[in-house]
């Protein structure tokens, strides 16, 4: 019985590493979920700050909205591995509110560590652009460096070669296919 709890216990660890593994990558949005704060999957961020010893008195102010998740079907994997031909992407809502929306058309989704942003795609003469604005940074790479259009747009091969000459040896892998 103590194998099978180890074996049950290694499997949800791996998965869970491999679902937080960073990406870049385009699809299409799915599914978009909102969650209120304590619900399943959105725990509440005051309960866990909350003092253990007993009696003690304390406030917990957040400006938070609760949490939401991006369902994307994969299409094509730049840097990275998507995990499966769908990935879900789950954050806190900020102040300003929702980040994700149901976007009908591709999207650009980079997840680097519990940093995720996005932009729709925008494809011209067979190339990919992304809006700066919204898909500011890619492996430290600034794409507002870039010099986006009047737009705000940019070629997302000319990002992804500049992450491909980054100090560091990352190195982009510009795939088809689900990975």
């Amino acid at each position: 019985m103590n194998h099978v709890r180890l074996a049950a216990l290694v499997l949800l660890v791996a998965m869970s590493q491999a679902s937080a593994q960073d990406v870049l990558l385009a699809g299409k949005v799915q599914r978009v979920v909102l969650l209120a704060y304590g619900a399943q999957g959105c725990p509440d961020p005051c309960e866990a700050r909350k003092p253990q010893s007993a009696g003690t008195q304390w406030v917990c102010i957040h400006n938070g909205g609760g949490c939401e998740s991006m369902e994307v079907q994969v299409e094509q994997v730049f840097l990275g591995e998507a995990g499966g031909p769908t990935r879900v992407f789950k954050q806190g809502i900020g102040e300003w509110g929702p980040r994700f929306t149901e976007w009908r058309r591709q999207v650009i989704v980079n997840q680097e560590g519990d940093s995720i942003s996005w932009s729709p795609a925008h494809v011209r003469g067979g190339k990919i652009y992304i809006e700066s604005r919204k898909l500011r940074n890619i492996r430290n790479v600034k794409t507002s460096d870039l010099g986006p259009d009047e737009n705000d747009l940019v070629a997302l091969d000319s990002v992804l070669e500049r992450v491909r000459q980054a100090p560091d040896g990352q190195r982009a892998r510009k795939e088809s296919g689900h990975k």
